[in-house]
């Protein structure tokens, strides 16, 4: 009830947001993986509560995944997910708010793409042998070069394994860059 009515009473901005991702995945199953590039696109919303304090939440397509180079055949695996990351936004000035808060990401599509081997060379489809569930925590920061336009920058942990079993060990790396353009007025 106390979330619904301070929600009720905060101002609202929403937007686009787009940016890229440098994902990676940790773990000792994979061993000595590289990142892998990939984007992320979506609408944002800011509540804010304050002047001082604002939730900042959406709902964004991003690509992730890693590579990786095992006896002479380059592996690229790619993940898609539906996220949702929920963070609590503190303004350290004007211009500059930091964020953290927990994101979850439902899985749309998993492939290992293999090439040099020799033996096999096209695409795999691990859909079935990957987690449908992506979860962990969001760290980032927030700069506003105009009112309605910020440059952002972010690490999402991972706490999720990607076995569905979770009998192994890894689990996404994100590094995030972005920008996201609000309509409406701030606080």
């Amino acid at each position: 009830f106390f979330l619904t009515t301070t929600i009720s009473f905060a101002q609202v901005q929403f937007g686009p947001t787009a940016g890229l991702n440098m994902s990676n995945i940790t773990g000792d199953d994979l061993g000595e993986s590289k990142s892998k590039m990939g984007m992320h696109l979506g609408l944002s919303a800011n509540f804010y509560f304050s002047d001082a304090m604002s939730l900042n939440t959406g709902l964004l397509y991003s690509i992730k995944g890693a590579q990786d180079e095992q006896e002479g055949a380059e592996l690229t695996a790619t993940l898609s997910y539906i996220e949702i990351p929920v963070n609590l936004s503190f303004s350290l000035s004007d211009q500059l708010s930091l964020m953290v808060g927990p994101y979850i990401g439902l899985l749309m599509a998993a492939e290992i793409e293999i090439s040099g081997s020799g033996l096999f060379d096209g695409t795999i489809d691990m859909k079935d042998d990957t987690r449908s569930m992506d979860y962990g925590i969001s760290l980032g920061a927030r700069f506003s070069v105009a009112e309605n336009f910020s440059i952002n920058a972010g690490y999402q942990i991972g706490l999720a394994t990607l076995d569905p079993e979770g009998d192994g060990d890894d689990k996404n790396s994100n590094i995030l860059f972005g920008v996201t353009y609000l309509f409406g007025d701030s606080y």
